[in-house]
């Protein structure tokens, strides 16, 4: 004896969309030279008080900061800086 089931699937389109969003944010920031702390606060939805605080004294993350001038605009290398911060997350916090 064979049992037929039938089976609907229904597509959540928002959250595909969101996905496929936050995914070519994380490609094209992955593809940044440099990151400001704007770039930096979206990527890690924090506020840039709390960045200060929680990785930009930490002297792993100053050795790869830059500025332009001497009151310039802060600029990170971010190949070098997203890796620390990462690892800060993972294994500093608790």
């Amino acid at each position: 004896m064979s049992t037929i089931a039938q089976v609907q699937v229904a597509v959540d389109q928002e959250y595909i969309e969101a996905k496929f969003v936050e995914e070519f944010k994380k490609q094209i920031n992955a593809k940044k030279k440099l990151l400001t702390i704007e770039q930096l606060s979206e990527m890690y939805s924090m506020k840039r008080d709390a960045l200060e605080e929680a990785f930009f004294r930490d002297p792993r993350i100053k050795l790869y900061e830059r500025r332009r001038g001497e009151r310039g605009k802060r600029y990170w290398i971010a190949e070098k800086v997203i890796p620390i911060m990462d690892e800060i997350i993972e294994y500093e916090w608790n």
